[in-house]
């Protein structure tokens, strides 16, 4: 590995490590100072249950940020550099602005993996943690499992309304089921007392069948095979949890679930796709803010071009946010909203370098 890569790397991460080291500080201090007083009044307030929720929100905290400490670590590093005239030293001897920034877009694969690391491993867990923890501090508990209440379904062209369904989710009590033919009109209806689950299919017990169009008819039945695909977890309508609980897999699965069900799957669908485009961020982060550290002709200086830089990065998470924001309220397609502005913004970091390292000759 050349020795130029290995100090800018070098740099690179150390100055990185100092920055998240700073930020948690300041984590610590602020949301430690608004947690002991948003709670301390609570009937299970206790010292333990705070510091392991705080400690709980630290990786989301992390995640969050990690573009924004990529970011601005790049642009430190190579404004030091710049100022301490190793960048005009590297590039007389022949070191083009390519081999410069190598060390500093594999220090952002790094964080990019961390990232991934993070969100499919800890945050969520820690989500989850938080929640009960915060629960557990104000003395509100969630709904158990196994209160599954009355609810509604839908599997392929049935509609199915249960009132209740037991613990395991392999029998339903005071089932209607609405079947539809491709032009939406209602084809038959199924009134039973109960479904169950057996030998690997369903069954219908003590019911009435109606068959709607010319010749309407009523069937009574004792027990009738019932053709439907329902999995006993959608039986709990208590356990359908939010985005932030779940990991890239168990978003894929539950939407395909909800899909099938009918259920909108907006914020899902959004969360999953944010999840994917949020590592690409950082190289992003670290692609727009090399050629203002690097001082782009004419910018005017280095100050100037710092904040200049700075004001861009902030200007691509906010709009990043209000992508989210977009796709959340069905404005835009989820998967648009969540690449679109990484996108636009690698787009205009790559065309910022290539500005920098092949300048313009004049004639």
């Amino acid at each position: 590995m050349p020795v130029l890569f290995q100090y800018l790397l070098r740099l690179f991460l150390s100055g990185f490590m100092r920055v998240v080291a700073t930020f948690m500080g300041m984590f610590f201090l602020i949301d430690g100072i608004e947690s002991v007083r948003r709670y301390s009044q609570k009937v299970n307030f206790n010292w333990g249950d705070i510091s392991l929720m705080i400690l709980s929100r630290l990786p989301n905290f992390l995640t969050m940020l990690l573009p924004s400490f990529a970011l601005l670590t790049a642009m430190i590093v190579l404004t030091t550099l710049s100022r301490q005239s190793e960048i005009t030293v590297m590039r007389a001897s022949g070191v083009s602005l390519y081999r410069i920034l190598i060390p500093f877009l594999m220090g952002g694969i790094l964080i990019a993996g961390l990232h991934i690391v993070l969100q499919e491993q800890i945050v969520w867990r820690c989500n989850q943690a938080e929640q009960y923890l915060q629960n557990q501090i104000t003395g509100r508990f969630l709904a158990s499992q196994s209160d599954s209440g009355s609810f509604w379904l839908r599997s392929g062209r049935q509609i199915v309304h249960a009132a209740r369904a037991n613990p395991s989710g392999l029998e339903l009590e005071e089932i209607s089921v609405f079947r539809f033919d491709n032009n939406h009109a209602l084809v038959s209806r199924i009134d039973a007392e109960s479904a169950y689950y057996q030998d690997g299919r369903w069954l219908l017990g003590n019911g009435t069948l109606y068959h709607f169009g010319a010749e309407a008819n009523a069937e009574p039945f004792l027990r009738k095979e019932w053709p439907v695909t329902l999995e006993p977890v959608q039986m709990d309508r208590s356990n359908v949890p939010e985005p932030m609980y779940l990991s890239l897999f168990q978003l894929w699965t539950l939407m395909a679930r909800l899909e099938r069900e009918g259920v909108d799957t907006t914020s899902y669908e959004m969360t999953f796709h944010r999840k994917m485009a949020d590592p690409m961020t950082t190289l992003t982060a670290i692609l727009l803010g090399f050629p203002f550290a690097m001082r782009l002709p004419r910018q005017g200086g280095a100050t100037r071009s710092i904040f200049v830089g700075l004001v861009l990065g902030f200007a691509m998470f906010v709009i990043v946010d209000l992508a989210t924001a977009l796709g959340m309220g069905n404005r835009l397609p989820p998967v648009v909203a969540a690449w679109a502005p990484v996108l636009f913004f690698l787009g205009i970091g790559g065309f910022l370098f290539l500005h920098l390292a092949e300048p313009r000759r004049g004639g």
